[in-house]
């Protein structure tokens, strides 16, 4: 598989700090399951950052945290909510990579001529959407924008837009500040990974009829 979109030094830089959203964690960890110079240069920074961690001077601790601790102990914790039921997991028709290969999810669903969408149980992540996108060969999808940040892993086929060409195994990226209109080039089935904080912002009128519908 040759790549030629991979996560940027500031993406792989929240990724290993631990600052991504989980949900946005799991598309970049997918890209690393398909891309081995990437997965060595993430173990390589991983050793960086222990070497860093080591090289840090120790730090006073308050005389009182072993107290406060204890008193902690004490407290009343207040009551958790049950976790959602989980939705059973689907054959989708398509290898998943290993990150996301158990997740449960939601099944194929029409969203537009063409195109359909399921959705991936990320119940740590409730504020961002992990959906698998299937979009027809030769299919373009309406103009849109993002309220928040958006990772998008192409698992087979590919699609073109303003940005480039984004094959399998690559890793495009998206902000508020960006718009595009992806079109799927060949004659596969495009299928991609997305993670997508808030909301899409369609710039036609049947986007902004279908986007509230589908909740992306």
């Amino acid at each position: 598989m040759t790549m030629s979109r991979h996560p940027s030094p500031e993406l792989m830089a929240r990724y290993v700090a631990g600052t991504l959203s989980p949900a946005a964690a799991l598309v970049v960890e997918s890209h690393l399951a398909l891309c081995g110079d990437c997965a060595a240069a993430h173990r390589d920074m991983l050793a960086l950052a222990g070497v860093l961690v080591e090289r840090l001077s120790p730090s006073e601790l308050d005389a009182r945290l072993f107290e406060r601790t204890l008193a902690r102990l004490d407290e009343k914790r207040p009551a958790t909510a049950r976790p959602p039921a989980r939705r059973p997991a689907r054959d989708l028709g398509i290898r998943l990579p290993a990150p996301i290969a158990d997740r449960a999810t939601s099944g194929w669903r029409w969203m537009g001529p063409g195109m359909a969408y399921a959705r991936l149980d990320v119940p740590e992540d409730p504020r961002t959407n992990l959906v698998l996108l299937k979009i027809a060969a030769n299919r373009r999808m309406p103009t849109h924008g993002h309220s928040g940040e958006e990772l998008t892993l192409v698992l087979q086929g590919a699609f073109e837009d303003e940005h480039g060409r984004c094959a399998a195994g690559d890793l495009a990226e998206e902000d508020d500040d960006t718009h595009h209109t992806p079109v799927v080039t060949g004659e596969e089935t495009c299928i991609c990974l997305a993670s997508i904080e808030g909301r899409l912002r369609p710039h036609g009128l049947i986007g902004r009829l279908v986007s509230p519908l589908i909740g992306l």
